[in-house]
């Protein structure tokens, strides 16, 4: 039977860090720590004044941390009315998730030769035929006076004269 090195070394690795969280977190005792305290062994004579006055202030101290935890836990309590601040409202949502827009490189239509069967287009001092691409733009059609080319996922148009109507 052979054994392979990874899960080993996988099941290793998880023995450790759970020792070590467990180390953190104050489960395994430190030995140096319970011997230190066999050691220091030592009896005093306490008073009962003085019992009594090391409860009071153990005590007060208590219902100190008491109080500024309560006064935390009023702070952190998200009230239902208010904004979330780690949610997005919906607008902000709605532009985060739109897509950037598309913008055609640039391409400067400087004549067409205009065939049936043949069409072509001079386009930055490049003759281009239908389903030639320049600067990444796709020629789609070319018809006597402008251009389809696509570009990513959008279909854009270069007119070769832009006519004006006279009044």
């Amino acid at each position: 039977m052979k054994i392979t090195k990874g899960p080993i070394i996988v099941v290793v690795l998880a023995v450790v860090l759970v020792g070590a969280w467990m180390f953190v977190l104050g489960i395994i005792p430190v030995k140096k720590t319970v011997q230190r305290i066999a050691k220091i062994s030592t009896m005093l004579e306490v008073t009962p004044e003085e019992l009594k006055k090391k409860a009071e202030q153990t005590a007060l101290s208590l219902s100190n941390w008491l109080k500024e935890q309560e006064e935390m836990e009023k702070m952190l309590i998200y009230h239902g009315g208010g904004r979330d601040p780690l949610v997005l409202p919906a607008k902000k949502r709605a532009e985060a998730t739109k897509p950037a827009p598309i913008k055609l490189p640039p391409l400067s239509l400087k004549g067409i030769a205009w065939d049936e069967s043949e069409p072509m287009a001079f386009i930055n001092d490049l003759v281009v035929k239908e389903g030639d691409t320049i600067q990444g733009a796709r020629i789609v059609k070319i018809d006597f006076d402008r251009v389809a080319v696509r570009y990513g996922s959008k279909k854009f148009v270069i007119k070769l004269i832009e006519w004006e109507e006279e009044s």
